[in-house]
């Protein structure tokens, strides 16, 4: 069951990310900027919260104590405080099969963050007048054909909205790990295969009015990386280290394809359910979308000279240009906005293939942090982490669910003790109700795996998953059977 209800976070925020005992051997933390007050890398890293908090009695985490629980291999932190990079710290293993801790220079992939440096590349030619962003495309393809259709036919589609995703493209499907990228000995398919649907991405299509409305699309920033070749008559690899990498010195990033060598260890694996994946990471021929190989530390400065650029510190950009970085309800040119209140952040997140990936700054004051992973499933970690860095920074943005306990009497609820059955046309599901510590649980079963979840008792008959916040609540039907309700939703029966 509760498969249907852990689905990935949408990295967006992200989304929308804890090794072993024995991986504490990670290395020290770099020290950017000595200050007499505690770190906030050392609050984020020690302050972790679960999504359920009970009133009065908070729990907090430390990041080595949930990488253990998550089964992360490698983790990479950054802060960042008034617009300079306060710390970085590696946690667990680049690569656990050779030993390598990880490292203020170890590289992990951070997929879509790769779209903000795309989107620096795009506004440094439109300041060099290169390209306009507000031009209709059709007249910056030269080597291959934009399809048409009633959506586009008289309307024009400009790089403007490809970076913000409002060109209507159509949304991308959901694609297997093993469809994403390739290893080596794999064929590499071109950016024209990519456009036309070779690959198991979806062919350019258009299925809504350029301009109205907001798509995540993938496609859209091949599009991009398209037009950019096309203009310049240099591939994307190079553009972005001229435009954006070297200017930033981002020295340890790079856009090119790099195949896994274990004589150079600077490059992280990729890694799901504690193994190393097939090839050890996947490369992309996405490269302006995902393909960016890079380190925390890195994407601090980028995140540093974005924030000087947008307050005139820095004459990277026009201010004229620079301004309309931020323009935009959600999303504005490459970052996610995240709003609230007088509150503005600039962020982006990332996932490929055994990787995640989050920044998030605060470009008033210049606080923020970078994050990456080199693990599947690490969604609820990253979450854990968000709400740390937003108690840290005082951003009031992700937060636990705060509920209110009360006192109940175990010996009273023996009676739902036992399996429970939930039954539909196409399967049936079963959890089991014990005790555990002198506490009720909730057990899943899903294929060889079991799942636990403490219940937090708020009435005589509903409980509240201590884990995921979700309701639990016990009934009796009219032939007086036990029953067991989820979420409002699904009833199981006591077998």
């Amino acid at each position: 069951m509760r498969r249907f209800h852990r689905q990935p976070y949408p990295f967006k925020i992200i989304c929308y990310m804890l090794i072993f005992s024995y991986f504490c051997s990670a290395c020290a933390c770099h020290s950017k900027i000595k200050t007499s007050e505690e770190h906030y890398l050392s609050k984020i890293e020690n302050n972790l919260i679960p999504k359920i908090q009970i009133e009065n009695e908070p729990i907090y985490y430390t990041l080595q104590e949930r990488m253990e629980h998550y089964g992360a291999i490698g983790f990479s932190l950054t802060t960042i405080r008034n617009f300079k990079i306060e710390d970085s710290k590696g946690f667990g293993y680049c690569r656990k099969e050779e030993q390598i801790n990880v490292e203020n220079q170890s590289r992990f992939m951070v997929g879509s963050i790769s779209k903000s440096i795309t989107s620096l590349v795009v506004l440094k030619l439109q300041e060099k007048r290169i390209l306009n962003i507000d031009t209709d495309i059709r007249s910056y393809l030269t080597s291959w054909k934009l399809p048409e259709n009633e959506y586009t036919k008289n309307t024009p589609i400009t790089l403007r909205m490809l970076i913000q995703h409002r060109s209507g493209l159509k949304k991308n499907q959901i694609m297997k790990a093993k469809d994403q990228g390739f290893i080596e000995g794999d064929k590499i398919y071109s950016l024209e295969e990519l456009l036309n649907g070779k690959t198991a991405i979806q062919a350019i299509s258009f299925d809504s009015k350029p301009g109205e409305i907001y798509k995540y699309s993938n496609q859209g920033y091949n599009l991009i990386q398209k037009i950019l070749e096309d203009i310049t008559e240099k591939r994307f690899e190079e553009l972005a280290k001229e435009m954006v990498l070297e200017p930033f010195e981002m020295t340890n990033s790079t856009f090119e394809t790099v195949f896994p060598n274990p004589n150079n260890h600077n490059y992280c694996y990729a890694y799901k359910n504690e193994k190393v994946h097939e090839g050890f990471y996947r490369n992309t021929n996405q490269k302006s979308g995902g393909g960016l190989f890079s380190t925390s530390e890195d994407l601090a400065k980028f995140s540093i000279k974005i924030a000087n650029i947008v307050r005139g510190k820095d004459p990277f950009l026009s201010q004229k240009l620079a301004h309309q970085i931020f323009t935009g309800e959600d999303y504005g040119l490459g970052f996610d906005l995240i709003k609230k209140d007088s509150l503005l952040l600039f962020s982006h997140s990332g996932r490929t293939p055994g990787f995640y990936s989050f920044m998030a700054m605060n470009p008033e004051n210049g606080d923020g942090f970078v994050m990456l992973v080199n693990s599947d499933g690490m969604g609820d970690l990253l979450m854990e982490m968000l709400r740390s860095t937003s108690k840290t920074f005082d951003w009031n943005i992700w937060s636990s669910k705060l509920i209110t306990s009360i006192s109940i009497h175990l010996e009273n609820y023996k009676n739902y003790l036992g399996t429970y059955l939930y039954k539909d046309e196409k399967e049936e599901y079963k959890v089991e109700i014990t005790i555990k510590n002198k506490q009720l649980y909730y057990i899943e079963f899903d294929e060889n795996e079991t799942f636990e979840y403490p219940l937090i008792p708020i009435s005589k008959n509903i409980f509240i998953d201590g884990i995921d916040g979700d309701k639990i609540e016990f009934n009796k039907n009219d032939k007086q059977e036990i029953t067991l309700i989820y979420d409002d939703e699904y009833i199981f029966k006591k077998d």
